[in-house]
């Protein structure tokens, strides 16, 4: 009986189907229609960026990866890069000269490192992760890949060399979550070495003693005689 009762409910169906065709490919289609919407309104494949307020609330949420290329350098609002963004299907558009401003998240850039940033990513295609977002421009980790294939993070470069200084009152505004934690350690270790080695702004903020003179100079015959790699293994 159970058998019999599987077999007219089997019957149904496909006399239904055959009947309603129609309206199943309809429904069919609708339902991929608002699928595939849905997606692009999440994606934004073919959105160029050229204003803050263009940037979804979920790309900073998910902290989406963009591209573009530096078109030059502002030095206001603590330094900005003024980026002329890459969507991921471009289209053909009329050329404009508004550019999406990008400044290095908690993270404020000296004379130093003015003239640095536009030896290495002035013109440069750069890979910028929005972090905040504020009226006049985007906060991002910024990353550039040299010639050498080499991807330089260009925040905590900065901080290394001592040609940029940690703000506290970015880490203080901003959401705590993993990801900015972590943003926000490799600064702490990146300026603590500028300042051990009184890279850039530190070499005249604080005093060389005499046991700093003989660690420097421990170090440097120490490099001398060790390879590149074991070096940056050592962060000697």
């Amino acid at each position: 009986m159970v058998s019999e009762k599987k077999q007219s409910i089997l019957e149904k169906f496909i006399i239904f189907s055959e009947v309603n065709v129609k309206t199943i490919k309809v429904v069919s289609y609708g339902i991929s229609s608002i699928t595939l919407v849905v997606a692009l309104y999440r994606i934004r494949p073919f959105a160029k960026f050229r204003k803050p307020s263009n940037i979804p609330s979920h790309f900073l949420k998910k902290r989406v990866p963009l591209q573009g290329t530096v078109a030059h350098i502002e030095p206001s609002h603590g330094t900005l890069l003024m980026v002329d963004h890459k969507p991921l299907i471009p289209l053909p558009r009329l050329h404009s000269s508004t550019y999406l401003p990008v400044k290095i998240a908690g993270v404020d850039v000296t004379a130093n490192g003015v003239n640095w940033l536009q030896t290495i990513v002035n013109k440069k295609q750069i890979t910028f992760i929005p972090l905040a977002k504020d009226k006049e421009y985007l906060s991002c980790a910024v990353t550039v890949l040299q010639q050498n294939q080499e991807k330089i993070k260009i925040e905590e470069e900065l901080v290394r060399l001592g040609f940029g200084l940690i703000r506290e009152d970015f880490f203080n505004s901003v959401p705590k979550d993993k990801k900015i934690s972590k943003y926000q350690k490799r600064l702490l270790r990146a300026q603590k070495w500028a300042q051990r080695k009184r890279n850039g702004h530190w070499h005249f903020a604080t005093i060389p003693t005499l046991l700093w003179k003989v660690q420097q100079s421990l170090a440097e015959n120490v490099k001398s005689i060790l390879p590149t790699f074991l070096i940056k293994q050592l962060n000697i």
